[in-house]
């Protein structure tokens, strides 16, 4: 029998790993046991003392427990901040001057207010000169809201990281920020300084470069 895995996984990692996990526990016959939070609750979850083997976030909230993990906090990739929509593929924005565009066309726009990806949206408007411009159509909600409520009808746009986006079927993207505009998302790995052999296989095969096109395709996008 294999080894239980406890996976500390953001909001923002979520849909990416609903899908690759199965493939390793296919493989190790390990299984998984998930705490799901927003990227800044991570660092608290894990000083209160609750139980973990692996966690996943920002790498400057896993640097606040990186005394107390094993080894260092090995990057796991990065994903660009994106726009979705409701519907088929379409055309997709890749500037500043369509990303405003799309904004513009939005009259109610979810994003995650206190996640990592609702701090760089406002930033991402400051750099596009809107600042509050859309105060009205912005809708800040808890993680894991903005896509339920697009899917649901409530939203026309929905702003997160393309990791939340890629792996949602009947959704796409609309806009996706280019790298250079500084707004994408960046995750890392850190394991627990008692983690078992089950743990240290998984963070292995996670962090290989035979996970790098699957992971594009999911996007979080390896910087090697």
């Amino acid at each position: 029998m294999g080894s239980k895995i406890r996976f500390v996984v953001p909001v923002a990692l979520l849909e990416v790993m609903e899908r690759i996990l199965p493939d390793f526990e296919q493989v190790s016959g390990d299984r998984f046991d998930l705490s799901i939070m927003l990227n800044p609750e991570v660092p608290g979850f894990i000083a209160g003392g609750a139980p973990w083997s692996v966690a996943a976030s920002n790498p400057w909230h896993l640097s606040e427990i990186d005394a107390t993990a094993r080894g260092p906090v090995r990057p796991l990739g990065r994903s660009p901040l994106a726009i979705c929509a409701l519907g088929k593929s379409g055309p997709v924005a890749r500037d500043a001057d369509g990303i405003s565009q799309v904004l513009r066309g939005g009259r109610r726009i979810g994003v995650t207010g206190a996640g990592t990806s609702g701090h760089t949206f406002k930033r991402l408007l400051g750099d596009l000169g809107f600042d509050s411009a859309f105060d009205d159509q912005v809708i800040p909600l808890d993680g894991g809201e903005p896509m339920k409520r697009l899917l649901g009808g409530d939203l026309d746009l929905a702003v997160l990281p393309l990791t939340n986006i890629a792996p949602v079927p009947g959704v796409h993207p609309v806009a996706i920020c280019p790298w250079h505009m500084e707004v994408h998302v960046d995750f890392a790995l850190c394991l627990h300084p008692n983690a078992d052999a089950g743990t240290t296989a998984f963070a292995d095969w996670l962090l290989s470069p035979e996970r790098d096109a699957t992971l594009a395709a999911l996007g979080l996008e390896r910087d090697r």
